[in-house]
Formats: structure tokens, C-alpha cells, sequence
């Protein structure tokens, strides 16, 4: 592409968003290496600080991953996480992925006192510890651990969480149907053991969400923390507006 050297727009965000529009067009696909800063400079007639500033715009927008003494590669689309009771393996299906599991703990706890009450548990209530690393296409993608009280699901602690839905466990063999939950989400940098689950450098973007999920009759099924890497997620919330209140309702 041609850069307009008297625009407005920073020499570097259009050389990003011309290697954007090459991905985009399927000129580039996913794995596929950019050039390096050289070869941009060279080519487009700037400094390498310029490029250098175009391949971090570029890692930053999610669209392309540095690899440590070997270069810059295009990225895969980013996962869509969308505000739902979906499963992960029902999201990951619906956008032709591959889920699957890696369970590294499954046991019955004595939950702390701030979570029973959360849970609603009595002093001596267990409950249910689940900790999975979610891949899709077997790249670590998400992190997840979940607490459910045990009178709601007694046996779970022996069920093979690693290809099964926990979702549909608790539907079909516990008759529990999720209703309604609610969510909070943050970002950050990854921590030394989170960056060695995922497979990559420490401090790299994460997005952790912490969820309570409850049934109908508003009984708490699910505390749960995931962890999703920032480079590989999107979140979508949808939003639906809220009509005026009628002159009667005011009252």
C-alpha cells in the first residue's frame, strides 16, 4: 500500500492497518510470518522504529504474536466469548473449534467461609473443586476453576471431567438447568504460573471473569474464575434498552 506521508494518520497505524486489511482479504492466513522490521522499513521508505511501531500495533490488536528470536506471525481469529449460560465446549463448536480439557484438580473441599456464603452452605457443607485448562484446538486458551455445593451433584468428584460438559452433566444427570448468572470481568497481566499454563511470557494480557450462576428458584449452582488470554478472546455483551417508566410506574 501507499502510505500518505501528509496525513493525519501516524505512518505506522497505516502500515498496521494495510497488513490488517491482507489478513482480513485471506492474503495472509493465520501462522503465516510478516516481514520484519527491515524488510518494512525497506520497503515502505522508513525507520525501523516506524515498522517496529507497525508490528507492535499489530500484536497489541490482537492480529499478529511475536515469537522470541524467530519473528512476527498472524494470528488466529480471536475466540468470541459472548454474555451467555453457554458452555465452553458448546461456544468453541459454534465457531469451529475443538474443545477439550485438561482437569488438574477434581476433589470434595470444605470451602472458606466467604465462599459458603456465597454457595449458601452451611458450616459443615462440602463442596465440589473443579480446575480444568480449556484448549481449543489443543492451544491452552482458558483457564478455569469452579466450586459447586456437593448436595447439588454428590458423585461429581468421581466423573471424568476432561471430556465431558459440565454444563450438560449437571442438566442430564442431576437435572440442574442453569437459569441466570452473573459476571465480573477485569484485565491484567499474567502471573509466572499463569504465563507456564498458557505458554507464554509473563505480564501478557488477561481477561478474568468471576461468575455466580444460580437456577430459577435463584439456588446457587456455580462459583467460578476464568482466566482467558487477552490475545485470543473477545468479549460480547449485548445490551437492550431499558424503555422510560410510564407516569403510572413513577407513582
Amino acid at each position: 500500500m501507499m502510505l500518505k506521508r501528509h496525513s493525519f494518520v501516524p505512518l505506522y497505524v497505516q502500515m498496521a492497518e494495510g497488513i490488517s486489511q491482507r489478513i482480513a482479504s485471506g492474503e495472509l492466513s493465520p501462522g503465516d510470518q510478516l516481514p520484519s522490521e527491515r524488510e518494512l522499513a525497506e520497503a515502505h521508505n522508513v525507520s525501523r522504529l516506524t515498522a517496529r511501531q507497525a508490528l507492535e500495533e499489530l500484536v497489541l490488536q490482537g492480529r499478529a504474536y511475536r515469537v522470541r528470536g524467530r519473528g512476527t506471525f498472524v494470528a488466529e481469529p480471536k475466540i468470541r466469548e459472548v454474555s451467555g449460560l453457554r458452555s465452553f465446549s458448546d461456544d468453541m463448536r459454534s465457531q469451529g473449534l475443538v474443545p477439550s480439557s485438561r482437569v488438574l484438580r477434581l476433589e470434595v473441599i470444605q470451602p472458606e467461609e466467604a465462599l459458603r456464603a456465597r454457595l449458601k452452605l452451611g458450616a459443615h457443607d462440602p463442596a465440589v473443586w473443579l480446575e480444568r485448562l480449556r484448549l481449543a484446538n489443543n492451544l491452552p486458551v482458558a483457564f478455569e476453576s469452579v466450586v459447586l455445593p456437593h448436595k447439588l451433584c454428590p458423585g461429581l468428584e468421581n466423573e471424568d471431567m476432561a471430556t465431558q460438559s459440565l454444563y450438560a452433566l449437571l442438566r442430564d444427570k442431576y437435572g440442574i438447568y442453569l437459569a441466570w448468572g452473573e459476571s465480573e470481568i477485569e484485565a491484567r497481566g499474567a502471573l509466572p504460573h499463569e504465563a507456564a499454563l498458557f505458554e507464554f511470557d509473563v505480564g501478557q494480557p488477561l481477561m478474568v471473569a468471576t461468575r455466580m450462576t444460580f437456577t430459577e428458584s435463584f439456588e446457587p449452582v456455580e462459583f467460578a474464575k476464568s482466566i482467558y488470554r487477552g490475545d485470543r478472546f473477545t468479549f460480547y455483551v449485548g445490551r437492550q434498552r431499558i424503555p422510560p417508566l410510564t407516569t403510572d410506574e413513577r407513582r
